[in-house]
């Protein structure tokens, strides 16, 4: 029997991914280091912290990781599945007995092939319309099944209907997110823009912070209560932030409706691949 599955690649694609976002968010962590498929995960987790080089990760880091790869690619699996599958169990017991016999297979592809064995692929094969095939309406149903995956009760949308229309905030990054692994990082990283934002926003809030020390310095006010309405302009930060992203349109000009998205899809063959049992 014939059974679709994402393919080992796709995996690799979305676990950098879910890395490049850690790091972006973690901002105090230093610039994100790339990994190889068969590099090993403990040691490149490592490698993100100098401090951390040649000690023990926490087996709860590792309990961690699995539950964000199980979020990102909604594949079903026990923790104690997972843990056996790497013998994470002796890992918890016995680094030194890990290290030696068990170590050499904890690598991002290994994790690649437990993820593709367990997660269910969305489809964007071609279906048949009026007599013929047709990749992009394949891949159109498919974009509708991914919008159902990350949002609760989307709004009803066509091909023409425009993205950022449906998708916005955490739900339009998450949505991209899955996209750019799917289509292999084919689509267009949005990453900088995101940047540019985040650096706009503190620059906001510098600014806003100023204005009010000079204006309560200027009434000879208590410093304390100044340094208690700096604080206050950090909610206020997120607030604009969260507005800016909400309003700004971070897709390139071709890259506007769902059609744009699903004519993309279908150019890149980005279906799963299938697989006999």
């Amino acid at each position: 029997m014939d059974v679709s599955r994402y393919s080992e690649s796709q995996i690799l694609c979305g676990m950098r991914e879910v890395w490049e976002r850690d790091q972006r968010d973690l901002f105090f962590l230093p610039h994100y280091v790339p990994f190889q498929p068969d590099d090993r995960i403990d040691e490149h987790m490592q490698s993100r912290i100098p401090n951390w080089s040649g000690e023990e990760i926490d087996y709860s880091d590792l309990v961690e990781l699995y539950q964000s790869l199980q979020y990102c690619f909604r594949f079903e699996c026990s923790r104690e599945e997972w843990s056996d599958y790497f013998r994470l169990d002796v890992y918890d017991v016995d680094y030194e007995k890990w290290e030696r016999l068990y170590a050499g297979d904890f690598t991002y592809r290994r994790v690649a092939q437990f993820i593709a064995d367990r997660a269910t692929p969305i489809s964007f094969e071609p279906v048949n319309v009026i007599g013929q095939e047709c990749g992009t309406a394949g891949a159109f149903y498919g974009i509708q099944e991914l919008v159902r995956e990350v949002k609760q009760r989307p709004q009803e949308f066509g091909p023409s209907t425009r993205i950022r229309d449906v998708m916005k905030g955490n739900a339009f990054v998450y949505f991209w997110m899955k996209v750019r692994w799917i289509t292999g990082q084919q689509a267009p990283d949005l990453s900088q823009i995101y940047r540019r934002l985040e650096t706009q926003v503190v620059f906001i809030m510098l600014a806003c912070v100023l204005i009010m020390g000079a204006i309560l310095f200027s009434y000879r006010v208590d410093p304390l209560y100044c340094f208690c309405n700096a604080f206050a302009v950090i909610p206020l930060g997120i607030l604009v932030g969260g507005l800016m992203e909400r309003r700004m349109n971070p897709l390139p000009a071709d890259l506007q409706t769902f059609r744009d998205l699903a004519v993309l899809i279908a150019d890149h063959d980005c279906h799963a691949e299938s697989h006999s049992e």
